[in-house]
């Protein structure tokens, strides 16, 4: 009986020293918010421009997400972004120079999977939702919306417990609009990680 109650008191005694341990492994921010700049590579298909290949070109603008985290390493993420770009043709004799704005949106959701480390966290996700395409001539223009998806990840390096820089975050972001596949589209982000909750 004496043995039993010493290996009973020895069996809780270990369980409550490894309690600290234990918690110290599933904290983890409850939610992060990312803010940034994004750089986007598009390239319209042969089947709509009629060239033989490709007609790829660099879009600047911005890119955010909002992350909450179910668990240590599963989280859903709210992925958007904005990117844009200009080009002006130049006046040929009596013809005047056009200019051409176009601008590319993201709205998309999915799941994100976190590799918590205490100096980076690596991670990686899949997510679907909507993309907006419009362009303008000289004030006049018009915009399509259809699917679109991001699949990639990236890296956070953690400065403190509050906050990360991601360098950087890179997309494979296809778009189905016009009854065509953009299958040729890469995104690249890169800002900063504020985190809240957890710790």
């Amino acid at each position: 009986m004496r043995r039993l109650t010493l290996v009973a008191i020895v069996a809780i005694g270990c369980f409550l020293f490894s309690i600290p341990s234990f918690a110290q492994e599933v904290i983890y921010p409850k939610a992060e918010v990312f803010g940034g700049f994004s750089i986007s590579s598009l390239a319209a298909p042969p089947s709509l421009t009629g060239l033989p290949t490709s007609l790829r070109e660099t879009f600047w603008g911005w890119q955010a997400s909002g992350n909450f985290n179910v668990t240590h390493y599963l989280g859903i993420v709210g992925d958007f972004g904005g990117q844009y770009k200009s080009i002006t043709a130049p006046a040929i004799g009596t013809t005047p120079a056009i200019s051409l704005g176009m601008n590319n949106y993201q709205l998309m959701f999915g799941p994100q999977i976190s590799f918590r480390r205490q100096k980076v966290t690596p991670f990686v996700h899949a997510v679907f939702g909507f993309d907006r395409f419009g362009a303008s001539i000289a004030g006049v223009g018009g915009s399509t919306t259809g699917m679109g998806m991001g699949i990639g990840g990236g890296f956070d390096i953690n400065v403190s417990d509050r906050l990360a820089l991601r360098v950087p975050q890179f997309d494979w972001t296809p778009m189905h609009i016009g009854g065509v596949w953009w299958n040729k589209q890469v995104r690249i982000g890169i800002g900063v990680v504020v985190k809240a909750g957890g710790k």
